[in-house]
């Protein structure tokens, strides 16, 4: 079901691209115009999803200064020690 442009979320997109392209993952499709513009348009939006991740994570990195995409680091001074409270 569709929704209005601010109520989506990536999910929403990337379901409907995954349905979009469905009708090519039969031995059916023939090299065309068309599965090549839907192909690169998928291509496209999946760049597009990828980058925006990238600049939450970056946003995410900057305001939080303990979260790195390793995980959460703790705090300056805590026990880092096993079994240790952090």
């Amino acid at each position: 079901m569709a929704q209005p442009g601010d109520q989506r979320s990536v999910e929403h997109d990337i379901h409907d691209l995954k349905e979009s392209l469905s009708e090519y993952a039969g031995g059916d499709a023939h090299p065309s115009s068309k599965v090549v513009a839907d192909l690169t348009k998928a291509i496209h939006d999946i760049g597009d999803h990828l980058v925006a991740l990238h600049q939450r994570i970056e946003r995410l990195e900057e305001t939080n200064k303990e979260w790195t995409t390793r995980g959460w680091e703790p705090p300056p001074g805590a026990d880092r020690s096993p079994g240790g409270t952090v």
